[in-house]
Protein backbone atom coordinates (compact mmCIF):
# COMPACT_ATOMS: atom_id res chain seq x y z
CA UNK A 1 0.00 0.00 0.00
CA UNK A 2 1.30 3.49 -0.84
CA UNK A 3 1.73 6.13 1.84
CA UNK A 4 -1.07 8.69 2.16
CA UNK A 5 -0.05 12.19 1.00
CA UNK A 6 -1.64 15.38 2.38
CA UNK A 7 -4.72 16.40 0.35
CA UNK A 8 -3.92 20.14 0.51
CA UNK A 9 -2.93 21.48 -2.88
CA UNK A 10 0.83 21.89 -3.29
CA UNK A 11 1.68 19.93 -0.13
CA UNK A 12 3.67 16.74 -0.66
CA UNK A 13 4.03 15.84 3.03
CA UNK A 14 2.79 12.55 4.41
CA UNK A 15 -0.53 12.57 6.22
CA UNK A 16 -0.26 12.89 10.00
CA UNK A 17 0.65 9.61 11.70
CA UNK A 18 -2.31 8.47 13.82
CA UNK A 19 -0.16 6.35 16.13
CA UNK A 20 -1.85 3.19 14.86
CA UNK A 21 -1.03 0.44 12.37
CA UNK A 22 -3.14 -1.89 10.28
CA UNK A 23 -3.06 -5.66 10.62
CA UNK A 24 -0.56 -5.78 7.75
CA UNK A 25 1.75 -3.41 9.70
CA UNK A 26 1.19 -0.33 7.52
CA UNK A 27 0.82 3.04 9.24
CA UNK A 28 -2.61 4.67 9.51
CA UNK A 29 -2.41 8.34 8.47
CA UNK A 30 -4.81 11.30 8.41
CA UNK A 31 -5.70 12.82 5.05
CA UNK A 32 -3.76 15.98 6.00
CA UNK A 33 -0.21 16.47 7.26
CA UNK A 34 0.22 17.71 10.85
CA UNK A 35 0.50 21.38 9.82
CA UNK A 36 -2.60 21.33 7.61
CA UNK A 37 -4.58 19.26 10.12
CA UNK A 38 -4.04 21.93 12.79
CA UNK A 39 -4.91 24.73 10.35
CA UNK A 40 -8.09 22.91 9.25
CA UNK A 41 -9.25 22.17 12.83
CA UNK A 42 -8.52 25.75 13.96
CA UNK A 43 -10.43 27.23 11.01
CA UNK A 44 -13.47 25.09 11.86
CA UNK A 45 -13.53 26.71 15.32
CA UNK A 46 -12.68 30.23 14.11
CA UNK A 47 -9.30 30.18 15.87
CA UNK A 48 -5.71 30.64 14.81
CA UNK A 49 -3.62 27.45 14.77
CA UNK A 50 -1.78 28.63 17.91
CA UNK A 51 -5.05 29.34 19.74
CA UNK A 52 -6.44 25.93 18.76
CA UNK A 53 -3.29 24.12 19.90
CA UNK A 54 -3.21 26.04 23.21
CA UNK A 55 -6.90 25.31 23.85
CA UNK A 56 -5.91 21.81 25.04
CA UNK A 57 -3.31 23.08 27.54
CA UNK A 58 -4.32 23.60 31.20
CA UNK A 59 -3.25 27.25 31.24
CA UNK A 60 -1.88 28.33 27.85
CA UNK A 61 -5.47 28.64 26.68
CA UNK A 62 -5.66 31.76 28.86
CA UNK A 63 -2.65 33.44 27.21
CA UNK A 64 -3.52 36.86 25.83
CA UNK A 65 -1.88 38.49 22.80
CA UNK A 66 -0.18 41.26 24.81
CA UNK A 67 1.88 41.69 27.98
CA UNK A 68 -0.48 42.54 30.84
CA UNK A 69 2.26 44.58 32.51
CA UNK A 70 1.31 47.50 30.25
CA UNK A 71 -0.87 48.49 33.23
CA UNK A 72 2.20 48.94 35.52
CA UNK A 73 1.21 45.97 37.72
CA UNK A 74 4.84 45.05 38.41
CA UNK A 75 5.92 48.56 39.38
CA UNK A 76 7.15 49.47 35.90
CA UNK A 77 5.45 49.61 32.51
CA UNK A 78 6.26 47.06 29.82
CA UNK A 79 7.48 48.64 26.61
CA UNK A 80 8.21 45.44 24.67
CA UNK A 81 7.02 45.18 21.10
CA UNK A 82 5.51 41.74 20.61
CA UNK A 83 6.32 40.47 17.13
CA UNK A 84 5.86 36.74 17.77
CA UNK A 85 3.42 34.93 20.12
CA UNK A 86 6.35 32.95 21.55
CA UNK A 87 7.51 36.11 23.33
CA UNK A 88 4.49 35.83 25.62
CA UNK A 89 4.33 33.52 28.62
CA UNK A 90 1.64 32.64 31.13
CA UNK A 91 2.71 33.48 34.67
CA UNK A 92 1.18 31.99 37.81
CA UNK A 93 0.70 35.07 40.00
CA UNK A 94 1.02 33.17 43.27
CA UNK A 95 4.04 31.19 42.01
CA UNK A 96 2.14 27.88 42.38
CA UNK A 97 2.26 26.08 39.02
CA UNK A 98 -0.54 23.75 40.11
CA UNK A 99 -2.96 26.66 40.58
CA UNK A 100 -4.38 27.11 37.08
CA UNK A 101 -7.32 29.24 38.17
CA UNK A 102 -7.73 31.93 35.46
CA UNK A 103 -7.63 34.61 38.20
CA UNK A 104 -4.15 33.35 39.13
CA UNK A 105 -2.82 33.63 35.58
CA UNK A 106 -1.41 36.64 33.76
CA UNK A 107 0.27 36.99 30.39
CA UNK A 108 3.73 38.54 30.52
CA UNK A 109 6.42 39.03 27.90
CA UNK A 110 9.56 36.99 28.57
CA UNK A 111 11.36 40.05 30.00
CA UNK A 112 8.60 41.02 32.45
CA UNK A 113 8.18 37.37 33.44
CA UNK A 114 11.89 37.05 34.25
CA UNK A 115 11.85 40.26 36.31
CA UNK A 116 8.68 39.22 38.18
CA UNK A 117 10.14 35.76 38.90
CA UNK A 118 13.28 37.39 40.31
CA UNK A 119 11.41 40.00 42.38
CA UNK A 120 9.05 37.51 43.99
CA UNK A 121 11.46 34.56 44.03
CA UNK A 122 8.87 32.25 42.49
CA UNK A 123 11.28 29.32 42.69
CA UNK A 124 11.11 29.31 46.48
CA UNK A 125 8.63 27.08 48.26
CA UNK A 126 6.50 29.81 49.78
CA UNK A 127 3.43 31.85 48.94
CA UNK A 128 4.05 34.60 46.41
CA UNK A 129 3.59 38.04 47.90
CA UNK A 130 2.59 39.89 44.74
CA UNK A 131 -0.31 41.58 46.46
CA UNK A 132 1.38 42.58 49.68
CA UNK A 133 1.96 46.24 50.54
CA UNK A 134 5.61 46.31 49.45
CA UNK A 135 6.36 48.62 46.55
CA UNK A 136 7.22 46.37 43.52
CA UNK A 137 9.98 48.74 42.37
CA UNK A 138 11.50 48.64 45.87
CA UNK A 139 11.33 44.83 45.78
CA UNK A 140 13.02 44.83 42.37
CA UNK A 141 15.98 46.92 43.49
CA UNK A 142 16.27 45.04 46.77
CA UNK A 143 16.42 41.72 44.92
CA UNK A 144 18.87 43.04 42.29
CA UNK A 145 21.35 44.29 44.86
CA UNK A 146 20.86 41.56 47.45
CA UNK A 147 24.13 40.11 48.73
CA UNK A 148 24.21 36.33 48.37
Amino acid sequence: MTERICIEQGCNSLGQHMGKTRVDGSIIRRKRCSKHHVQHQAAKKGLTPTQWTNSFHPYLKYRKDYCENVDHRLGFTCTATIVWPGQLQVDHIDGNHDNNNPKNLQTLCANCHAVKTNIYRDWEDKKNTLFDNTNPTEKLFTSLFEVA
